[in-house]
């Protein structure tokens, strides 16, 4: 892939509906040019869709970590599915091991998905660990871009002390 196609997800990324001669101005090419690199990002797989990105306010997303036996791993997949309250499920590398991102309106619904997964994989589910989210920092795909300014100080502080000792 080469610079241009890098700087165009970039663009897309970052505002997923500029037209394409917006984008050509910004890049130094023609509206065409744009047009034509974007169809066969899309016609690779690459850009696989748009979409809206829906702020839930006072959402709670938690991250859940699980553990499960061999013979388990599937059953729980399609339960974490069928939910309603995973948003990204991943195979993880190791054995029965699964992540998944889950949110809820309420904390209590994450607490009774945890319940319900413990009572239905009752003995099936090793280890589970869930964290939730106490502020998103960056979020390429939520519309939240990473403040500089806010933990550049931090990142020097940092920096002197480990300098320091």
């Amino acid at each position: 892939m080469d610079d241009t196609n890098k700087s165009i997800l970039r663009i897309l990324r970052d505002n997923g509906r500029m037209p394409f001669s917006e984008i050509g101005e910004k890049l130094g090419i023609s509206r065409v040019a744009v047009k034509k690199r974007v169809s066969k990002l899309e016609s690779d797989d690459v850009i696989r869709g748009y979409k809206a990105v829906i702020h839930r306010e006072g959402a709670v997303k938690m991250f859940l970590t699980l553990t499960t036996t061999e013979d388990a791993q599937e059953e729980v997949i399609y339960f974490l599915n069928r939910s309603g309250y995973a948003s990204e499920i991943y195979l993880m590398t190791g054995v029965g091991k699964i992540m998944a991102v889950v949110e809820a309106p309420e904390i209590s619904e994450l607490r009774y998905l945890v319940k319900m997964l413990n009572k239905t994989f009752d003995g099936k589910i090793k280890t589970g660990r869930g964290n939730v989210v106490a502020e998103v920092i960056r979020n390429d795909f939520g519309g939240v871009a990473y403040d500089e300014t806010r933990f550049r100080g931090s990142a020097e502080n940092n920096k002197r002390n480990e300098s320091v000792s």
